[in-house]
């Protein structure tokens, strides 16, 4: 999830303008006219419903290489948080995913959510599992609602070449979404929607390919990009974001499910 630009850089893609910070630019406004998410009918070939009492370590572990810092924390993504069991939790049929104020290890204030399905660091989950090419991956959640804090749904295969971002989220901003297609550069767009999406569920989706990724807000398409190649572990995770930091010591956001649909 190595996205964020340099301090005083730029980035552009999709026609879009992205400055240092919290990105901002022109941006796709909803609503937009209903198509449906055709992938939410195929068969489920991955799944967490979280219908348990914790989280099922068969499936998912905290440890990514994608995280610099010994697989639990990466700085120079503009992330405080360092990664731990108990930021998660489960029940009610909810995984609620908490970032905490609380000196969890040298060097980091903030303990934080992050789970993967691989790309662990040798500490892979006994069921691991990858994202391919057509598949629809789709969560349905309830998005934080204090400034500071950056939760995404989004893949990796050890070296971002092909990452796929369903969403990413800052919660500055409570109606603007990210949608990243990383494979042959940068397809995208940034999404306003017509509601603060912290008062309500709202469900995710994207379809990774394999000639076009389609990205859905509770069924209705809101954006395309280009291909996607390759396979990648799913990762799901609510950062603690360095360039507006938290004035809260605690923040929360609740995961209804996560489905991995594939034909």
């Amino acid at each position: 999830m190595r996205r964020v630009a340099a301090a005083g850089a730029v980035l552009v893609w999709a026609g879009l303008v992205l400055g240092a910070g919290v990105p901002a630019g022109d941006a796709v406004s909803g609503p937009v006219a209903p198509s449906g998410a055709p992938g939410a009918s195929w068969p489920v070939t991955f799944a967490d419903e979280f219908t348990g009492d914790r989280v099922d370590r068969t499936k998912w572990t905290i440890y990514s290489d994608a995280e610099a810092d010994r697989c639990l924390g990466n700085k120079g993504n503009q992330q405080l948080e360092w990664h731990t069991w108990d930021a998660l939790a489960v029940g009610g049929g909810v995984l609620t995913m908490t970032a905490r104020r609380n000196n969890p290890e040298p060097g980091y204030e903030w303990s934080g959510p992050l789970i993967t399905t691989g790309q662990a660091c040798g500490r892979e989950p006994e069921r691991s599992f990858r994202v391919r090419p057509g598949d629809y991956v789709e969560t349905r959640l309830w998005l934080p609602d204090a400034r500071g804090f950056w939760p995404s749904t989004w893949t990796w295969n050890g070296d971002g070449s092909n990452e796929q971002d369903t969403y990413e989220f800052y919660s500055d901003n409570h109606h603007r979404l990210y949608f990243t297609n990383h494979y042959r550069g940068r397809t995208g767009c940034a999404y306003d929607a017509p509601v603060d999406l912290t008062k309500d569920w709202h469900t995710i989706g994207e379809q990774l390919g394999p000639d076009e990724t389609i990205w859905y807000l509770d069924g209705r398409e809101v954006c395309r990009g280009g291909p996607y190649a390759g396979e990648g572990a799913l990762l799901l995770d609510m950062f603690v974001y360095a360039r507006i930091p938290p004035t809260v010591t605690e923040e929360s956001m609740r995961v209804d499910y996560v489905r991995v649909h594939r034909r």
